[in-house]
C-alpha cells in the first residue's frame, strides 16, 4: 500500500499564537515528514505516523504541550520493536505520551494546568489504527462517503451521543470546549482505541477543533472530493477562517493507493 498526504496548521483570525501542532513521520525510515505535500511514498512495515495536538494552558503552555506530545509520541512509536503494533501497544504508547506531559507540567509551575488534545493514526498493512484523547478528530472517507470516526471527549461530545443535543448545536453552545480529557492534565488517561482496515482510494482526515467547529461534515465531504489533496485542505482552512476563525486551525489528509 502506499499513501499520499497533505497537512498545514493555520493560526486562524483571532488567536495570537498557534498552540495546534502536527506530525507526520514514518517509522521505518525514521524520518519526521515536512509540513505540505508528501508525495506518494509506500508503507514501510512499521508504517506511517500521523497526529494532530489542540494545546490548551496560559504562558504559552498550550504550544509547549501540543509540542511535547508529538515528539513524545514520535519516541515512544519508534520505541515499539514489533512492526504494526496491536492497538493495545499504539495505546501504551498515547499513555506514555500523557506521563511525560504529566511530569513536565508538575516540574515547572508555569506550566501548571497545561494539556494538549491528541488523535493519531498509523497506517501500517491496509489497515489504520486510532488513539484518541480529546476533541480533536479522526474522519473516514471511502466511495465518498465521510464519516467521523473519533467521539469527542467533551462535555457537548457527550450531549451529542447521548441525542440531547444535534452535532451543529454543539458547534455553537459554550460547552463545546469544556473537555472530559486530555493529554497531559491528570496522572492517568484512558484512550480511545479504534482501527480500519483499508483498500485503495481510502482518506483520513485529523483536524483540531479549529475546523471541526465551524465545517460540518457535509461540507467536509464537498471539499474532499477532488483529486488535489492540497486544494482540498486549503479550502477546508479558507471555510473554516471565513466563518470566523476564532480558533488554530490545523488538518491533516492522507490518501491510499
Amino acid at each position: 500500500m502506499k499513501v499520499s498526504a497533505y497537512a498545514t496548521t493555520d493560526i486562524g483570525r483571532r488567536r495570537m499564537n498557534n498552540e495546534d501542532g502536527f506530525v507526520i513521520r514514518d517509522l521505518t525510515l525514521g524520518t519526521t515528514l515536512e509540513p505540505g505535500n508528501v508525495a506518494e511514498r509506500p508503507v514501510g512495515p512499521r508504517g506511517i505516523l500521523f497526529a494532530v495536538c489542540d494545546g490548551m494552558g496560559g504562558q504559552n503552555a498550550g504550544e509547549v504541550a501540543s509540542s511535547l506530545a508529538l515528539e513524545a509520541l514520535e519516541t515512544e512509536m519508534q520505541k515499539i520493536s514489533t512492526m504494526c503494533p496491536r492497538s493495545e501497544l499504539f495505546g501504551k504508547a498515547v499513555e506514555a505520551v500523557n506521563t511525560t506531559v504529566w511530569t513536565e507540567a508538575s516540574l515547572h509551575p508555569n506550566l501548571s494546568g497545561m494539556g494538549t488534545t491528541l488523535t493519531a493514526a498509523l497506517i501500517c498493512q491496509a489497515r489504520v489504527l486510532i488513539a484518541h484523547v480529546g476533541d480533536s478528530r479522526a474522519y473516514f472517507a471511502r466511495g465518498g462517503r465521510l464519516e467521523q470516526i473519533t467521539r469527542d471527549q467533551s462535555i457537548a461530545g457527550q450531549l451529542v451521543a447521548s441525542g440531547a443535543m444535534t452535532e451543529e448545536q454543539a458547534r455553537a453552545t459554550p460547552f463545546r470546549h469544556v473537555l472530559l480529557q486530555a493529554i497531559g492534565t491528570k496522572e492517568t488517561v484512558e484512550i480511545a482505541l479504534d482501527g480500519i482496515d483499508l483498500v485503495p482510494g481510502d482518506m483520513l482526515l485529523l483536524c483540531s477543533d479549529g475546523l471541526s467547529g465551524k465545517v460540518g461534515i457535509a461540507d467536509l465531504a464537498a471539499r474532499l472530493s477532488g483529486d488535489d489533496l492540497q486544494a482540498s485542505v486549503d479550502a477546508l482552512v479558507a471555510l473554516a477562517n471565513e466563518r470566523g476563525g476564532e480558533d488554530n486551525i490545523t488538518v491533516v489528509v492522507a490518501r491510499t493507493s
